[in-house]
């Protein structure tokens, strides 16, 4: 069994927890017609060049984006940490989650990513609802995971 006792792991688990919850959200909104583009698409571009074209590119695209949820998750919780209090941990979850949204967004466009360095209002809306949703659900986690002590 997975023991929760160190931040990282904490970190970790937040960010996989609520990068499961923001893919179900991403896929709905997908299938809704809110977005043009799913995330899992981005990682399979990233990953094979292309969007993916069978279920299994697209579990494993889905499974590179968990990897990436964890990894910021793990920086939150070393950013809250080192550089500040764990005072209005929702605020802060959601404002780094919409930083990251930013500064991702920002790469696609600066780096032209084929078949989506165009993104239109509607799924930028839906992207940045995403984001929000992940961020606060991030803060919610770790509030869970973490002893007060922990978080300060």
């Amino acid at each position: 069994m997975l023991k929760i006792t160190d931040r990282f792991t904490r970190g970790l688990l937040a960010g996989i927890i609520a990068g499961v919850i923001t893919k179900a959200y991403d896929i709905l909104a997908y299938y809704l017609n809110y977005s043009t583009f799913r995330w899992l698409d981005v990682a399979g571009i990233i990953i094979y060049g292309r969007k993916p074209l069978s279920t299994v590119e697209a579990i494993f695209a889905t499974l590179s984006t968990w990897f990436f949820h964890a990894l910021l998750g793990v920086i939150f919780v070393y950013l809250i940490q080192r550089l500040f209090s764990s005072d209005n941990l929702l605020l802060k979850g959601w404002f780094y989650s919409i930083t990251c949204w930013f500064f991702i967004y920002a790469l696609i466009i600066i780096l032209k990513v084929p078949e989506i360095s165009i993104i239109p209002l509607k799924t930028s809306v839906s992207n940045f609802i995403g984001a929000s949703i992940w961020g606060l659900v991030l803060a919610a986690v770790l509030q869970r995971l973490e002893k007060p002590s922990d978080i300060a």
